[in-house]
This record gives C-alpha cells, structure tokens and sequence, in this order.
C-alpha cells in the first residue's frame, strides 16, 4: 500500500497464480482504530497486499506461513495475516511467531476482550477463509467452548474489587511495619524479622502484578498495565514489561522445549535431557542456549542447587527487566515497549526505596542481614513458579496442529501442575495452585479460581483423553527434585569433562 494516498489498489494472487485486481480499499490519512485500548496509526499499512481467492487448507496455512514474510494464523474459519501486526502487538511479537501456521483460536479468545478486538481489529487483517472441511470443530472443543460462556453467563468473569482492596490493606500493612522496624528499632533480630517481612510482602505483590499482567483485574489493558508499574515495577522491582514479554509466550507454548523461556534455564538447570544432548535455539533470547562443560558440572548437581538458587533467582529477575528496557543484551533496543522511560523510571524508583530504608539501619550487619534474607524469604515465589511446570511433559516446536489432539486445552492441561491445599493456605500460594485453570482462562479473576476447578475437574473427567494433574504442596517438591535429579542423569561424565578441556573442545 501506498500509506500517504487516499486511495489504493491491492493486488491478488489465487493459489493458481492467477493474478487478480481486488476491491478498492480505502486508506484515509492519518488513520486510528481503537481496538482493546490499542491505538493504531496507519492500519491500512498493516494489512497484506497479495491474498487468495480461494479458501486455503489448514495444511496450505502451515505451509504458506513465515513469521518474517507472511505470518498467518487461523481463528475460527478464518485466516489473518499478522505480519505487520506483530511489532505493534501489546502481548509481544513472539506469541504471534510462535503461533506462525497455527490454529490460534482458543489461545486469542483466551486472552483477548472478543467484543472489542474482534469487531474493530482482527477483521482488518483478514487473509483468507479456512477450508469448509477443515472448519469442523471436535466435541471437546465445542464443549469446552460451552462450558466458557456458561462460566461468562455466570458472570465468573467478572472482578470482585473487595478481594483486592482487603488484599492490598493487609500488603501495605505489612510494608508500614517492616519501615517502622528498620526505622525504630537497633536490634539485629528486629532488622532480620523485618526483611522476612520484606520478602513475603514482595511474593505477595507479585501475585497481585501477575493479576494485572493478564488484565485479569479491571480487564483494561491501560488500567492494569498502569497500576502495574506501581505494584510491580516500582514497589517490587520486577518489570511488567519485561515479565509480559515472556510470560505471554509461555502460556501459548507451554513447556515447548525451543519456545518457552519459562524452561530454558542453561547452565543451571535442564527439565529434559534433550536440553544435555542437542543444541538447542531459543526463539525467546534468538540465541542457542548455552551447553558448555561448566553446564554440564552444573547440572550435574541441579537437585542439590535448586533451592539454594532459588533463594537468590531474584536478582535475574532484577538484571533482566533493567536489560529489557535499557534494550541490552538480548533484547533489541528497536523493540517496541509499552512506556518505556516510565517502565524504566520506576524500576529506578524501586532500588531509590529499597537503598534508602536498607541505609537506615546503623550498622552493615544490620543491612546485610535485612537485604540478604528479603531476597530469601522472596524466593519462595520461585519455587512455587517452578513447580507448576518443571515436572511436565516437554516437546519440540509447537503444537495447534489438531484442535482435537494437540490443541490450546491439551497443551495446557498436560504442561501445568495444580497444587492441592486448603482455602485457609491460598493466601500462600496467591493463585499458583491452580495454575492449570488459570493456564486455560488466565483473564479468570484469581477469587474464581477454586469454583472453576471444580468445574474443570469434572469436565475432563467427562471426556476421555483429557488428564489433570494435580499434587500437594510436598509431593509437587518431591516431583521436580526427582525429575531435576533424573535429568542430571543424562550430563557428560567427569572423564569426558576433562577430556574435552584438556583437547580444548568447543
């Protein structure tokens, strides 16, 4: 398209190769659309130039399909080309690569506002219609759609904003004595209690960013990416941005071992022995991970490591959302992010705070102790992310390839693990125990996640070939030690470690 006319020809090529002329479009000037609070400048520019004139097979997608030169996915029976879309896209470029040739309809419908996204944007890409005989839809797919507008009908949807007034009370509650402690107080034991306090205030506001990571409170992407910043970047230090940028990719390809950096922990860790024996290209970091012989040594001992490493996981967490906004490393400076200089001002905030109270108390002891066990008391939060998926199964590539065995609710249910607990401790686990419903409805306000268990549970139990996995709190831990442990296995011998150094290998 020629974005500065006022009107424009798109021409069109059938599967023959015949060329045709389309219908006329119309590019005014200057153009915005508004679609789930995302405002788009020029979407004319955004829309293909060549399409089909016929319906196209979900084979023929798959292999049309480049995330460079042609991105197309299919929602419902029909066929969107998201090329251009894909740097403006506010959950992140690589969630549409990754769906690349994919069905993406249950994954869209998911994560997406369907009143506002469906009727001012997604048309606006349309490709091409999806073949009438690949437009059937299985049983348990269309009784996983009933069972989601049933839920919708019964309002499950819909924020309870009492939940999360009492929870923040009972945050900054803590927050207010842990600032009272260190500032009133000389005593070592008052300053360590303190930074305990510290660290569960920070697991219990990442519960609330991750809430507002999914719009899964005010259900308004502005709002919550918002009030984000607040919660998240400036009281936690952990970037929304940066946590966005992975976590949405991670729910659509859940334990992929290429795709889902949630897994890719080389050269610490390895969930599958796939990761110690071939090289593997992470599409997240758009780099191979790293598999020297010190990961190898690493891994070894990943069992004996895990919750030591844990305890201090933090830090990364820190680095990479300061490296994500600053555009170093990994992450290109040409990405777009959503605010980045106030993304990038309240992580400055957050280490403005946290230096001047550590720098209250009198004596080096004193800080050290205080800052050291926050971070420790914090890593529980990682401990609890990791048990929701380092035990599962893992796969190659991505699957949507059949809605009817390998699609969006399969691919859920077998990569995520639930945590058995009573009512009494899902303060502790602020949602994480049931990441399995929260994987398949992750816009599900986190005060309906129990009532929806029980109706997943009872829907898999319904229909065969389905499996839920769920485990208490202990048995989880025994899980993944033992897998971690099984896993390091599979590393090279000492022998050939020292081999491969002495002839300098690599």
């Amino acid at each position: 398209f020629n974005t500065t006319s006022e009107r424009s020809f798109s021409v069109c090529t059938g599967l023959s190769g015949r060329i045709t002329m389309c219908k006329e479009s119309i590019a005014p000037k200057n153009t915005t659309v508004t679609a789930n609070n995302t405002n788009v400048s020029n979407v004319s520019s955004l829309t293909t130039v060549l399409k089909p004139t016929s319906p196209l097979s979900r084979k023929e997608v798959l292999s049309k399909s480049n995330p460079k030169t042609l991105n197309l996915i299919i929602i419902h029976d029909k066929v969107y080309d998201v090329t251009r879309w894909q740097s403006h896209h506010p959950g992140g470029s690589l969630t549409l690569t990754a769906l690349s040739g994919k069905d993406a309809t249950e994954s869209f419908m998911a994560t997406h506002d369907p009143k506002t996204v469906t009727m001012n944007l997604l048309k606006r890409f349309y490709y091409a219609d999806l073949a009438p005989k690949d437009c059937k839809v299985d049983r348990i797919t269309q009784d996983f759609r009933e069972l989601t507008r049933q839920m919708k009908e019964a309002n499950m949807f819909e924020t309870d904003y009492t939940f999360y007034y009492k929870k923040l009370a009972v945050y900054f509650g803590l927050f207010a004595c842990v600032v009272y402690g260190v500032t009133q107080s000389e005593e070592l034991c008052v300053h360590a209690l303190c930074g305990i306090m510290l660290g569960v205030f920070w697991q219990q506001m990442a519960f609330i960013g991750h809430d507002l990571g999914h719009n899964g409170v005010t259900h308004d992407r502005i709002k919550d990416s918002t009030l984000g910043f607040l919660l998240g970047n400036l009281l936690t230090g952990i970037g929304i941005g940066w946590w966005k940028r992975g976590h949405n990719v991670h729910h659509i390809v859940t334990n992929s071992i290429e795709y889902d950096p949630d897994i890719q922990h080389l050269p610490v860790f390895a969930v599958d022995e796939f990761y110690l024996q071939n090289r593997v290209f992470s599409t997240w970091y758009n780099q191979y991970l790293a598999l020297s012989n010190l990961a190898h040594a690493l891994v070894k001992f990943q069992h004996f490591l895990f919750y030591p490493i844990m305890a201090f996981a933090r830090f990364n967490l820190y680095a990479q959302s300061l490296l994500h906004v600053l555009g170093v490393g990994v992450y290109d400076n040409s990405e777009k992010i959503y605010k980045r200089n106030l993304q990038t001002l309240s992580l400055m905030g957050f280490w403005a705070w946290l230096i001047t109270l550590t720098l209250q108390m009198d004596t080096w002891k004193s800080r050290i102790v205080f800052f050291i066990l926050a971070h420790n008391a914090a890593g529980i939060l990682h401990v609890q992310i990791c048990l929701s998926h380092f035990a599962q199964p893992t796969y190659t590539g991505v699957t949507y390839d059949d809605p009817s065995t390998n699609g969006y609710l399969q691919t859920q249910l077998e990569g995520s693990l639930d945590i058995d607990c009573p009512t009494s401790m899902d303060w502790f686990h602020g949602g994480l125990q049931f990441q399995t419903v929260h994987h398949i409805w992750p816009r599900l306000p986190r005060h309906n996640l129990r009532k929806a268990q029980e109706l997943l549970m009872s829907f898999v139990k319904n229909h065969e070939g389905l499996n839920y996995y769920h485990l208490n709190f202990y048995d989880a831990n025994c899980k993944v030690l033992g897998k971690l442990k099984e896993t390091s296995k599979s590393t090279k011998t000492w022998n050939d470690i020292f081999q491969d150094g002495i002839n300098l290998v690599g």
